[in-house]
C-alpha cells in the first residue's frame, strides 16, 4: 500500500521474547515461542514495475500480478533465475482492477480484487470465479460486501488479503482508515462459508498504521504474516514486517524485516519448503511513484548449519514488558535480539 500525500545482499534477524497464556491473548498481542527471522534480499532483477504484487506458484515457475498504472492489474511468468515474461490478464470490464489475489474456495478458485466505481465515487473489494486454471481470465464481479465500500477519497485503504483457513472458510484481511491521520490505519478481517459474502470479524486484527498483509501460512494453531507499516518508525520510510499467531485473529507485535532508506511494502509469497518462504515485495519510493518489483527470502527455521530458529518455549520466559532488546552488527548482518549481550563475533550498535 502506497500513501499518496552496493550489495543486494541485506540479512536481519529478529528475537522476539513472546507469552504463551490466554489471558496474555486476550489481554493484547500474543505470543508462544522464542523466535528468530532472517530475510535476505535476492540480487535478482526481475524488470518488474508496479505495486501490491500477488504470487502464486506454478508449473512453469512463478506467476505474479501487480498493480501497475493506470491500467490496473498486469501479470508475468517468473523463472527461479528472475527472468519474467508478460502474459495477459482478461476480465469482463468496468474498469481497471487493482490489488488483485487469488483463493481457493468450496466452490474453486476466485480472484480478489478492488475497483474503483467512478459513477458513485465508490472504491470496493469484488470477487470474481477465474474462468480458467491460471486464473488469467475471470467472469463477472460480485461485491464481497457493502461493509467493504467505501469513498474512493479514502486514502489507506484496500489491498485485501483472501486466506482459506483450515475448516475451508475464506478470510479476507483489509487495510481501513477509520480515522484519517498519521499511522491510523487498521487491519480489519471478514469471513466467508463460500467465499463470495462476507461477513465483518469483530475488532481489529492489528493497528496502528500497519497495512499489506499477506498470510504465508494458516495451519490449526500456526500461523505466519508478512506485511509493512506506513512509514511509522523514526527512519519514515515503510519497511516489512512479520508477526504470528495461533487462530489469525490475534496476532503478535510485528517484528520489523527491514531497514531504513528505500521504502519496501505489499509483501506476498509462499512457503519454499518448511519455514522459508520466497518473499515478493514493491521497492522503492512511492513518493515519486518509482516503484519496482524485487524478491527475497524468509527463513525462520533453524537448522543443524545454524540457520534462523523457531525455538521450544523456555521453561521460564521473561515478561515482554521487562525485556530488552539490543541493536548488533556484524559488517553488513544485523540482529535484533532480546538480552544484554551479542551473539560472538557481534558488535552493540
Amino acid at each position: 500500500m502506497v500513501r499518496r500525500t552496493a550489495t543486494k545482499r541485506i540479512s536481519i534477524w529478529i528475537v522476539a521474547a513472546v507469552v504463551a497464556s490466554l489471558a496474555a491473548q486476550a489481554a493484547g498481542p500474543s505470543v508462544g515461542a522464542v523466535v528468530e527471522w532472517e530475510f535476505v534480499e535476492e540480487s535478482v532483477s526481475l524488470g518488474l514495475s508496479g505495486v501490491s504484487p500477488h504470487v502464486e506458484k506454478v508449473a512453469g515457475g512463478d506467476r505474479v500480478w501487480r498493480s501497475d498504472g493506470p491500467v490496473g492489474t498486469a501479470v508475468s511468468l517468473c523463472t527461479d533465475a528472475g527472468s519474467c515474461a508478460s502474459e495477459t490478464l482478461s476480465t469482463p470490464g468496468g474498469g481497471p482492477i487493482n490489488d488483485f489475489s487469488v483463493a481457493q474456495t468450496a466452490s474453486g478458485l476466485r480472484a480478489y480484487f478492488k475497483r474503483v466505481e467512478p459513477q458513485d465515487k465508490k472504491q470496493a473489494v469484488y470477487s470474481a470465479p477465474c474462468l480458467t486454471a491460471d486464473c488469467l481470465s475471470i467472469g463477472a464481479a460480485t461485491l464481497t460486501t457493502e461493509d467493504m465500500k467505501v469513498s474512493q477519497d479514502i486514502k489507506g485503504w484496500g489491498v485485501p488479503d483472501p486466506v482459506r483457513l483450515p475448516d475451508g472458510r475464506i478470510r479476507i484481511y483489509n487495510v481501513e482508515s477509520p480515522v484519517q491521520g498519521k499511522c491510523t490505519e487498521k487491519i480489519a478481517s471478514y469471513i466467508s462459508v463460500d467465499g463470495i459474502t462476507f461477513t465483518k470479524e469483530p475488532g481489529w486484527r492489528l493497528e496502528n498504521g500497519y497495512v499489506d498483509t499477506e498470510v504465508l501460512r494458516a495451519k490449526d494453531g500456526d500461523w505466519v504474516m508478512i506485511l509493512a507499516d506506513i512509514a511509522c518508525t523514526a527512519s519514515n520510510n515503510q519497511k516489512l514486517f512479520v508477526t504470528t499467531s495461533t487462530d489469525g485473529l490475534k496476532w503478535a507485535e510485528p517484528q520489523v524485516l527491514t531497514g531504513s532508506g528505500e521504502f519496501k511494502l505489499d509483501p506476498t509469497g509462499y512457503e519454499v519448503s518448511t519455514n522459508v518462504f520466497r518473499i515478493y515485495y514493491a521497492a522503492g519510493d512511492p513518493r515519486n511513484g518509482n516503484m519496482v518489483i524485487k524478491r527475497g527470502i524468509l527463513r525462520i527455521k533453524q537448522t543443524p548449519a545454524g540457520g534462523v530458529g523457531v525455538t521450544k518455549t523456555p521453561t521460564a520466559t521473561t515478561p515482554a514488558s521487562k525485556s530488552k532488546s539490543i541493536t548488533c552488527v556484524k559488517g553488513k548482518t544485523v540482529r535484533k535480539v532480546t538480552g544484554t549481550t551479542c551473539p560472538k563475533g557481534f558488535k552493540k550498535k
